[in-house]
């Protein structure tokens, strides 16, 4: 049986009390400091957190499943678990908000992109991997301009928090860029 993202936060002790802090924090501090909050947050959460089953979403043509596990009353921000099959890897792009990620068990690939003169176009910088219980933060477009790929023979996971509401769209986080 499918869970959804309610269930999951349920069966999910550490996820709910990460949500549940990154929720006050937001609140309380301002906006300038959500994204280092959430992701000192998502440091000492991460090691706990085991999301079992939960991604039983469709993988895209790409490679990876997305799935929307919260999404804040007030759109302050958003929770995403994204499973990657070995070789899959995201169009590069930047984000509209504020972002963290954190890898939950496997290796996640992540090549960073500059912006070039013409609009929408960039050039690769450099690749970093990153395996489990790495956590990483982004800030909003134009910075942080990036692609996100498996480059193992196995299955990996990972935990993302967005400073946006993405209750209809999981994807209107994502800046498309050409490179």
């Amino acid at each position: 049986m499918p869970m959804d993202g309610n269930t999951a936060l349920a069966s999910s002790p550490s996820l709910m009390r990460l949500i549940n802090e990154v929720d006050i924090l937001t609140h309380n501090v301002g906006a300038g400091l959500r994204k280092s909050a959430a992701e000192s947050l998502m440091r000492i959460a991460l090691p706990y957190i085991k999301l079992g089953n939960l991604l039983d979403a469709e993988v895209n043509e790409r490679g990876y499943a997305r799935k929307l596990l919260y999404t804040h009353p007030e759109g302050r921000f958003s929770v995403l678990a994204l499973k990657w099959l070995p070789g899959a890897c995201t169009p590069v792009h930047g984000h509209n908000a504020w972002g963290c990620v954190g890898v939950l068990d496997g290796e996640i690939g992540c090549e960073t992109f500059a912006a070039c003169d013409e609009p929408a176009l960039a050039k690769s910088i450099g690749i970093i991997n990153a395996k489990t219980g790495a956590v990483a933060s982004v800030d909003p477009n134009p910075c942080g301009i990036h692609r996100l790929f498996n480059p193992t023979e196995r299955i990996s996971h990972t935990l993302h928090i967005y400073g946006m509401d993405l209750s209809e769209n999981p994807c209107a986080i994502n800046v498309p860029y050409r490179h």
